[in-house]
């Protein structure tokens, strides 16, 4: 099955279904994700790795209900990768780390995955390189009909969605800010390219390659 075939049909089996927003609790967090993704390689549980991130602080946050946040949202982000992706931040690089980090927020919210494989993908294929509002909004207008529960949040969780998006696109590396949103093709290690093929290359897509770089990836790490 091509991959624009592969897609569609994503898309249409999501029909019906909720994206997962919590990401607004917490943008990129690179950083924290990297202390986290080692404790949990030094401890092997995490509950453990709860109470040095909640009760020891090892995040060194102010306050505990921040604590106990960021240890839930970035909790469930590194769950969605595999284990040699997870191990991976024991040895990656600055720059890896976050396309790693950003790796995780695609798989655990479809929404920011969507946004990224299919407007700002198609926008830089066209040589498209800045995303306007309008991008957006037509985007969200567009995923209403799939997903339920963007018709039923508020105004303000709406406006936190877009806000927080960007922000972790400007985190990453993805745009360069989130003022003037101007388009950057990430660079990614063949080490993470290889995991990420070896798990699911769509997501390739949301870094940005085209169908013809990921059919060679395939091809070689498949």
């Amino acid at each position: 099955m091509c991959l624009r075939k592969l897609i569609f049909y994503w898309w249409f089996s999501s029909v019906g279904s909720s994206y997962i927003l919590s990401y607004t609790s917490t943008s990129l967090a690179s950083y924290e994700a990297e202390i986290m993704a080692n404790l949990y390689h030094e401890l092997s549980d995490w509950s453990s790795v709860r109470k040095s991130v909640v009760d020891d602080n090892s995040l060194q946050k102010d306050t505990l209900a921040t604590r106990k946040r960021k240890f839930v949202e970035i909790r469930k982000r590194l769950e969605t990768l595999t284990p040699a992706q997870l191990l991976f931040y024991t040895e990656a690089t600055s720059s890896d780390i976050k396309n790693l980090t950003l790796l995780s927020c695609y798989k655990l919210y479809q929404f920011i995955y969507d946004f990224s494989s299919e407007v700002i993908r198609n926008k830089l294929l066209l040589f498209d390189f800045q995303i306007l509002n309008s991008d957006y909004e037509s985007f969200y207008d567009s995923k209403r009909v799939a997903y339920d529960n963007l018709n039923t949040i508020s105004e303000m969780t709406q406006k936190k969605l877009k806000q927080v998006m960007f922000k972790i696109y400007e985190q990453a590396g993805l745009i360069d800010s989130v003022k003037t949103k101007n388009i950057l093709k990430p660079y990614l290690s063949e080490e993470l390219i290889k995991l990420i093929v070896q798990d699911d290359p769509k997501y390739l897509t949301a870094f940005l390659y085209n169908d013809n770089e990921i059919k060679d990836y395939m091809k070689r790490y498949q």
